[in-house]
């Protein structure tokens, strides 16, 4: 799938932000970290709310705004690659998305060395 260089770039820093939130409880917080890895083993849609990246989050590793990455996050969930976490529809709040597909790929990564299964 053709991506534009801003698409790629959104993507790529959400891949980083979700792997940092996914990280982030590692060393400091076991009990924390051990729900994250539960998460990941339960796939893409469990960990898009928490470990997910917000748009400023994004916006801030590639000096955009926002609003711009929002819209390139919503380009992005047209084409399949993003999904927005959407467990409280009716509450208006910044809104985590997750790239499709990085569950499994973290889940590969991290459950085998932490004694986990996915």
């Amino acid at each position: 799938m053709k991506l534009t260089d801003k698409q790629q770039g959104v993507l790529d820093a959400l891949r980083e932000v979700s792997r940092a939130n996914v990280l982030r409880y590692r060393n400091k917080t076991p009990y924390l970290y051990e729900q994250d890895c539960k998460k990941l083993a339960r796939g893409d849609q469990a960990c898009a709310f928490g470990l997910g990246g917000l748009s400023y989050q994004v916006g801030a590793r590639l000096d955009l705004s926002a609003a711009s990455v929002l819209s390139t996050f919503k380009a992005l969930e047209r084409k399949g690659l993003v999904l927005r976490e959407a467990s409280y529809p009716e509450h208006h709040r910044p809104r985590y998305w997750w790239p499709v597909g990085f569950a499994a790929e973290m889940a590969a990564e991290l459950l085998p060395a932490e004694g986990l299964t996915p």
